[in-house]
């Protein structure tokens, strides 16, 4: 059975989100060869991307909070608890060391197990193309494109396409598209798990 995630597949297990469990037992299924796990070379870029804002982000507010305990630091009634506030400011640091360091582990876990489908000149032109007619963001164009072009046709086995952000992909006629290649869409990890699972036990799966 093929499954395709994306992005945020592999920020749920980097940053150990809510669903990164039932994303660590797709990670299990897959070594074990249980199940072929597709995921879009653009979507072990991207979150980057998402990493580098969340930390320009976290870095302008640290920063920010920094200068405020300094200036109540010189007070000196208020001075203790400023200096345990400083913990805050220091995980706001440290935190951007330990995702980054997670993203690459996760990201070496997938292309030891996964199949990555390659950014080509093809998956481009299709970006285009779905983007107007499906209003997908350039990102989710591109995202879809690669998975599209990996599809099975409707005689073969059903496949999984998985996706946190259910908005992103949330066009009728895309969905339709899916159906009509026999892939699957969930919004959750954990309830495609379940899908999946049971899928398993069926003989000849």
């Amino acid at each position: 059975m093929k499954i395709f995630v994306e992005t945020n597949f592999v920020l749920e297990v980097a940053l150990e989100q809510q669903e990164s469990s039932a994303c660590e037992r797709l990670l299990d299924l897959a070594e074990q060869r249980m199940i072929q796990l597709l995921v879009p070379a653009y979507s072990l870029v991207e979150p980057h991307e998402t990493l580098t804002r969340r930390h320009l982000d976290r870095e302008a507010l640290r920063s920010r909070i920094s200068t405020e305990l300094t200036q109540l630091g010189r007070s000196t009634p208020l001075a203790e608890r400023v200096l345990a506030s400083q913990e805050v400011v220091k995980l706001m640091a440290d935190s951007a060391e330990y995702e980054s360091k997670r993203i690459e582990q996760v990201k070496q876990r997938i292309c030891a197990i996964a199949e990555i489908l390659p950014l080509d000149v093809t998956v481009l032109r299709g970006a285009a193309e779905y983007q107007e007619r499906f209003d997908l963001s350039p990102q989710d164009s591109v995202v879809y494109a690669s998975i599209h072009g990996h599809l099975q046709p409707e005689h073969e086995a059903t496949s999984c396409f998985i996706s946190r952000n259910p908005a992103d992909f949330d066009d009728p006629d895309l969905r339709q598209e899916l159906a009509a290649f026999k892939c699957k869409y969930f919004s959750s990890f954990a309830t495609a798990l379940e899908y999946i699972n049971h899928a398993l036990t069926k003989p000849g799966v």
